[in-house]
């Protein structure tokens, strides 16, 4: 623009068609355009480094906001498992408790010797000692209790259930390796037991608090092929999708 102009007043001077008058404004108008054309580049900088710093800015919250998202979706699915889970515990620990009380009201039918018979009158009794125990969480109490139950009452039909309630109370004192000695008693001697698969995903959960993965797994496939239609083979498959 500025040649431009100097070519003008060149070809005027050359052909002598203005005053010095004429040059003197022609110079000043030249100058102001020449001011203008510059506050508007210095303008147009600042608004291109204006709206580059904003792109920056918004780049960054929707990575922060991105990452924020993702974060609280794992957050999410974390506490649905766990909600999910702490369902299923409540509802077995309720099925639990009414068993408990209807087997309190039944009869014993098992065949033992009259020598024993005044002993075992009280195993449904001993039982319910050693339960409530482990419900009020008085653990290393409840585990002395069930341990001499199982040793006194073999034969009993809750035998299955103390040697479960046993390992659950080696769970609340984080013993986990003899909370899976005892959890083994109930899936080998007593796999048709109601106990049986909720004792493999018990396992399951000692497996991975001690960090044995792989075992881990291996028990909760067990869960799924073993007890398919159980209630555990659910619990267990989320599980696993979580390895």
């Amino acid at each position: 623009m500025k040649k431009f102009f100097l070519l003008i007043i060149i070809i005027i001077i050359a052909y002598g068609c203005a005053s010095t008058d004429d040059l003197t404004i022609i110079h000043r108008n030249m100058a102001g355009i020449e001011k203008e054309l510059n506050d508007l580049k210095e303008q147009s900088n600042k608004r291109i480094d204006a709206v580059s710093k904003d792109n920056m800015a918004i780049k960054k919250q929707i990575a922060d906001l991105s990452l924020l998202l993702n974060t609280n979706e794992e957050k999410i699915k974390s506490l649905t498992g766990k909600i999910e889970a702490l369902e299923f515990q409540l509802k077995t620990f309720y099925q639990e408790t009414k068993s408990e009380l209807n087997a309190l009201k039944k009869p014993v039918e098992t065949k033992i010797e009259e020598a024993k018979k005044p002993d075992d009158k009280n195993y449904e009794l001993r039982y319910k000692e050693a339960f409530d125990l482990f419900q009020k969480k008085m653990y290393n109490d409840a585990i002395k209790k069930f341990s001499e139950f199982i040793a006194s009452y073999s034969g009993t039909p809750l035998i299955p259930n103390a040697y479960y309630w046993l390992g659950e109370c080696y769970m609340g004192i984080k013993d986990y390796e003899m909370a899976i000695l005892n959890f083994n008693e109930v899936i080998q001697k007593y796999p048709k037991s109601e106990k049986a698969p909720r004792a493999l995903l018990s396992q399951a959960d000692a497996f991975f608090y001690l960090k044995e993965k792989e075992n881990a797994i291996i028990a909760l496939k067990k869960v799924k092929e073993l007890y398919p239609k159980s209630e555990e083979a659910i619990i267990a498959e989320r599980k696993l999708k979580q390895f």
